[in-house]
Formats: structure tokens, sequence, C-alpha cells
């Protein structure tokens, strides 16, 4: 009989403990707090909550990161959110992580619009910044894309081999297009030699490195026709002399 009490009075006390612990109503929909830390995995709490092994898993929910805002004494929700996104049926490529603070401008139901989610992850590893329109036509050889500007102090871009510069031009071999050429393709076509027109560019936008390239090989070709303008000018000026020279 002693035996028996013991048992039930440490069952109670357990019970209490565990009571004590968690704080809710017992339903499978109610909150439940705790004012302690949480482990998972392991009996370690180095943080509010921990996972010793395995992994977090969140299907079909978001992630919110809430700030308290002193003058208000309440706390602001969605503030940072981490959302992940599967749509089976999606074929436009808007599949994937999005990660963005809380906007004043939403949706009718509540939803923030994909274009105004600051980070974007798609499921096939490409990367937008304020934008998820990552998969289009002649896009396959980009992995970022991002909306709007970019300021930044310092851009290198890779020369991936040697006869992608433009010094080529310099090469004894050059053929120099004739000016009378060069002035009759730009009365006929109002641009410059392999230049893209106002049209091509709006259309397709230009690559940064093959404009650079493109630009220095007019420069040096412009340089090339100063040159040769300047030995007609020195012969020129040479003929001259001479025919001075005779009328004295």
């Amino acid at each position: 009989m002693k035996k028996t009490t013991a048992i039930l009075f440490a069952l109670l006390c357990a019970n209490s403990l565990f009571s004590q612990q968690w704080t809710g109503n017992n339903t499978t929909s109610d909150p439940i707090n705790r004012v302690g830390a949480v482990s998972v995995g392991t009996a370690q709490s180095y943080d509010k909550v921990t996972i010793g092994k395995g992994n977090l898993r969140m299907v079909d929910g978001k992630i919110n990161f809430g700030y308290r805002i002193p003058n208000r004494g309440s706390y602001v929700n969605s503030y940072f959110t981490v959302e992940n996104v599967i749509n089976m049926s999606s074929i436009s490529g808007t599949d994937g992580l999005y990660i963005y603070p809380s906007h004043e401008y939403i949706n009718l139901d509540g939803s923030v619009p994909d274009q105004s989610k600051v980070f974007f992850v798609s499921s096939t590893s490409r990367v937008g910044i304020g934008t998820n329109a990552v998969n289009c036509v002649g896009c396959d050889d980009y992995m970022l894309f991002v909306r709007n500007g970019i300021k930044t102090e310092k851009v290198k871009v890779e020369i991936a081999a040697n006869n992608g510069w433009a010094d080529y031009v310099f090469a004894k071999d050059y053929q120099l297009m004739p000016l009378k050429e060069l002035k009759s393709f730009i009365n006929d076509n109002g641009h410059l030699p392999e230049v893209p027109t106002t049209e091509e560019a709006i259309k397709n936008g230009i690559e940064l490195k093959e404009m650079n390239i493109l630009l220095l090989k007019k420069i040096e070709e412009l340089t090339l026709y100063t040159l040769q303008q300047q030995e007609k000018m020195d012969e020129q000026s040479k003929r001259l002399e001479m025919l001075e020279k005779k009328v004295k």
C-alpha cells in the first residue's frame, strides 16, 4: 500500500512539474508558452530554441521576426520574413525562397507582391533582388537579376581570353574601313558599324563587357583614322614647302 501511494505521489509531482514548464489549455489548437529555453534533440540550451540533431522544416508557412517599438510599447510582426514558396503548377519560375522586410503596400488578400520581396532564390538556383523574374528568353547564362539600379564603388569584369580585348585593331593586317565607306554607312543607317541601334538597345539591353570592348575598338579605329589624316597633312605640308622653294 505504501509503495502504491509513493508511486502515485511521484506521478502527481511529475505532472505538476510538467504543468509548471508549459502554460496553455490542453487542446491541439490553443497556444502554449514557456518562459525558459527549449531544446530539441539535445540537453544543451544555447539559446531560447536549440536544435541538437536533425533539420528544422517549415511547410506552407512563413518565419517572421518581429521588433519592439519602445514608444508604442508593442511588437510589430513581419519586420523580416522568410517565405518558402512551392507551386507545382507554376511555370513562371516564381518557386523559391523569398526574404523581405515589412511593406506598406500589400495585395488585397494581405500578401506581399512577389516583385516587392527584396531577396529571392529560385528553385533553379538563380538569385533575384527586387524581382522574381529570373527565367527569361536568352537569360540562361545569368545567375543574378536586379530590379532598378546598383550603386557601388567598383565593378570588375573578367576577360576570358587574350583575344577578348580590342588591341587587335592595332595589328598590322587589320583592315580599317575607308572613310568614304564609313560615311556612307552612317548616312544609310544612322549609327556606327557593329554598334546596336536605339531600338535594339531598348529591346535587348546591352552587354556591359561587350559594349566596353566595342567602344574601345571604335576609339582605336578613330585613333588610326587620326594618324592617317596626320600623315596626309604632313605629306601635304612637305609638298607645299617644295613648291614654295621652286617658286622662289
